[in-house]
């Protein structure tokens, strides 16, 4: 059925600008206040469910209550002859972000941040109102002079009064859904209840596809890109965009976290977190830092006054980029690679050196992939001792190897990581990481491969039980992260001081902001074993 020209007898439509999944909206004119509106009306196929019809217009009143000056007004709502609802909302200037991917391909970080973190802005206010918009895709973004606008909060999920979940309503479109599916979070796909953090989710998504000119999942079958959300690892960031900065990348598989409990709590919180990703890069391009590691040293070098000083120094940088390299390259089977070990090594090795970690790295991926039973000879091999469990693990460099050791000499169990060197099957220690420690030792040891940081790389989690009575030693619950060379530990048990009750001991390195992903995963897996924390 056809929108009449004359809308509640003061808006008259002129165009259609927009179609979506649940409505069609119309550009009009107020007629007595002659301004531009935009009008959008439910799609005829839903009219037939009037649990949405009302869903639509109730959440069109409590939309009227957020003022946010990034979100599209909402002046008026009702119903067409034929009891289709309507909503009048503000009519917004400028390009869309689809329009703008369309036109530019992908976006500076910088620019994607500024961008999100004014959606989040948007956000930090709905969600204060108990309102979840469920429906962030790029053609409902407006940019222009005044920065974003968010438009169409017209499926948005009130929360305060409602336990309804999202449901798939089946239309004459084939795959037709209320939201986008390739926007949509993982409980949104999955019909689960939704929240903050399903926006946050999607914001995730739009900032993916800003930096990496798509989104992470696509698929021709709307149904495919379902299952792909709610299933799929995302591809990594860094993969499709390298010269993305790598705390950035980080942030942005945070929020494309499949379990909400990963992603940031609240909107601000996201904010937070993705202008801190780019505010390091930002302050070291400032300094001249990024460009060149040394810049600083060779500066000084400069506006030295004795030549034997500037070219002593330069010899001296080079001694250590060269000893850098034999480092990295002349190791024997079985030892231990101190660089690796240090937080920012890259940073720190020069570009010669990250260069030929680079190199090192494409040719690991042309490498043919290792079976487990492969795997587990290497590593006997290298180690020289006898491996109780080994695991494959996929991390930024290629295939690599966490094998648990253990030593009959004094009866420690250790973990013990594996990466390529040189030839096919050349592996070398890059990690030795004590699992048994004072009072918790001779422990049964479980290895597991996960992506616990949502980056598209895996972390090693080792679960220890004790080996006496369990309620004496506990357990032990060991996360290493291979991109940063960190070890997070959490170790739970009787509490001698006070009967039946469990004491938690953390590493110190958990408390960091950065260890708030694996903090949550310990946590999580202490609970699932122990049901106490």
């Amino acid at each position: 059925m056809d929108t009449p020209q004359i809308i509640a007898g003061r808006f008259r439509i002129e165009c259609e600008i927009g179609r979506g999944g649940m409505g069609t909206v119309y550009r009009a004119s107020h007629l007595g206040l002659e301004r531009p509106v935009a009008v959008k009306v439910l799609k005829q196929e839903f009219a037939a469910y009037p649990e949405v019809a009302e869903r639509f217009m109730r959440e069109a009143r409590t939309m009227a209550r957020l003022k946010h000056p990034r979100a599209a007004m909402i002046y008026d709502a009702g119903h067409l002859a034929d009891g289709r609802p309507f909503i009048v909302m503000e009519y917004v200037e400028g390009s869309t972000l689809a329009e703008t991917l369309a036109r530019e391909g992908s976006l500076a970080p910088e620019r994607a941040v500024q961008i999100a973190a004014e959606i989040c802005d948007v956000l930090s206010e709905a969600h204060a109102l108990g309102i979840v918009h469920r429906d962030l895709k790029p053609s409902n973004i407006m940019l222009n002079g005044r920065g974003v606008c968010v438009l169409d909060f017209g499926i948005a999920k009130v929360l305060q009064n409602s336990t309804e979940v999202t449901r798939t309503h089946h239309t004459t479109e084939s795959g037709l859904v209320i939201g986008t599916p390739r926007y949509m979070s993982p409980e949104q796909c999955l019909g689960h209840a939704v929240g903050p953090a399903s926006d946050l989710y999607s914001v995730g998504v739009l900032l993916y596809e800003m930096l990496a000119g798509r989104p992470p999942f696509l698929d021709t079958l709307s149904s495919a890109v379902l299952v792909k959300v709610a299933t799929a690892t995302p591809p990594p960031l860094l993969a499709l965009r390298p010269d993305v900065p790598r705390p950035l990348a980080l942030a942005v598989h945070t929020l494309l976290a499949k379990n909400p409990a990963l992603r940031p709590s609240k909107a601000a919180e996201a904010r937070a977190l993705l202008e801190r990703s780019v505010a390091v890069e930002r302050h070291a391009g400032e300094t001249g830092e990024r460009a060149e590691p040394f810049a600083s040293t060779i500066g000084a070098l400069d506006a030295g006054r004795y030549a034997f000083t500037r070219v002593a120094t330069m010899i001296a940088i080079l001694a250590i980029l060269s000893t850098t390299l034999l480092m990295w390259t002349g190791k024997g089977a079985g030892q231990t690679d101190v660089q690796d070990s240090l937080p920012g090594g890259e940073a720190l090795m020069g570009a010669a050196a990250t260069r030929g970690k680079r190199a090192r790295s494409a040719a690991a991926q042309t490498q043919p992939p290792l079976t487990l039973e492969a795997a587990r000879s290497i590593a006997a091999t290298v180690t020289r001792g006898r491996i109780s469990d080994a695991r494959l693990v996929q991390t930024v460099e290629g295939q690599a190897i966490a094998a648990v050791h253990d030593d009959p000499s004094d009866g420690m169990t250790h973990l013990f990581v594996l990466e390529r060197g040189r030839g096919a099957n050349a592996f070398r220690v890059t990690q030795r990481t004590p699992l048994d420690v004072e009072g918790f030792r001779g422990a049964t040891w479980k290895t597991e491969v996960l992506d616990l940081d949502g980056d598209g790389y895996d972390e090693v989690l080792c679960t220890g039980r004790g080996a006496r009575d369990e309620e004496d030693e506990g357990s032990r619950y060991v996360v290493y992260a291979p991109r940063t060379h960190q070890t997070y530990s959490l170790h739970v048990a009787l509490d001698a001081s006070e009967a039946k009750s469990m004491r938690a001991t953390w590493s110190p390195n958990t408390q960091g902001e950065q260890a708030r992903l694996f903090r949550h995963a310990l946590r999580q897996r202490a609970y699932a074993t122990t049901r106490t924390l």
